[in-house]
């Protein structure tokens, strides 16, 4: 109709306007872009205040101020409760303590910590986080202090990179399905032998569906 035509118009001319701000708070909202790009999640107000050699006062001046703009939205009962208003949506993931990318070891209890990942990657799946420990994985790419992020997902296929749990200790492993129902939990790395097992005796936790690296 007519007047969808004209909400359209109207809809892509305000996308087009652009936030007008002053330096310093240029400065500050490209902080935080530049801080959620490397480390998968918010900058908190001390940590601002921080970069920027300042008191949290006047952070929490420029944070109103870019809210009142529209540049982010934030949530006052979470210490990393900024949204970015143009990013996609990210999707807080609790980390579950470090899993072994070598051998197998107990795993931790939830350390109380999150990263955020955008949503498109989530998809509305069930997923935990783990910081990675030994070099088994290396080949592939994941390297120790990599934080991984599993997908809840008990159909998984051969080449899967998985967590996989016997008894009461878990590993990065790579999936494969065996004959007899038996399973093969390798690692890239030459060096660790590959693991048959019996599928009754070992539960797959979930799959790799992203990584995340610190430099």
């Amino acid at each position: 109709s007519l007047l969808s035509g004209f909400l359209l118009i109207f809809t892509f001319i305000g996308a087009l306007v652009m936030i007008k701000l002053s330096a310093k708070q240029q400065k500050i909202l490209d902080f935080i872009q530049d801080y959620r790009l490397q480390n998968s999640n918010m900058p908190t107000l001390r940590e601002i205040a921080a970069h920027f050699n300042i008191t949290i006062g006047p952070v929490q001046k420029y944070i109103k101020i870019l809210e009142r703009k529209g540049a982010i939205n934030k949530k006052e009962s979470c210490a990393r409760g900024i949204e970015l208003t143009h990013f996609k949506k990210l999707v807080p993931i609790a980390i579950f303590g470090s899993v072994h990318a070598g051998i197998f070891l107990e795993p931790t209890e939830d350390m109380g910590e999150h990263i955020y990942v955008d949503g498109d990657i989530i998809r509305n799946r069930e997923c935990f986080a783990l910081k990675v420990r030994g070099d088994s994985m290396q080949p592939s790419g994941i390297l120790e202090g990599d934080t991984i992020v599993v997908s809840k997902d008990s159909l998984v296929s051969n080449g899967d990179i998985v967590v996989a749990m016997i008894g009461d200790e878990a590993a990065i492993k790579i999936y494969s399905k065996l004959l007899d129902a038996k399973i093969c939990l390798a690692s890239s790395n030459p060096e660790y032998p590959p693991i048959h097992i019996n599928a009754c005796d070992c539960k797959i936790l979930g799959k790799l569906i992203h990584l995340i690296r610190q430099y």
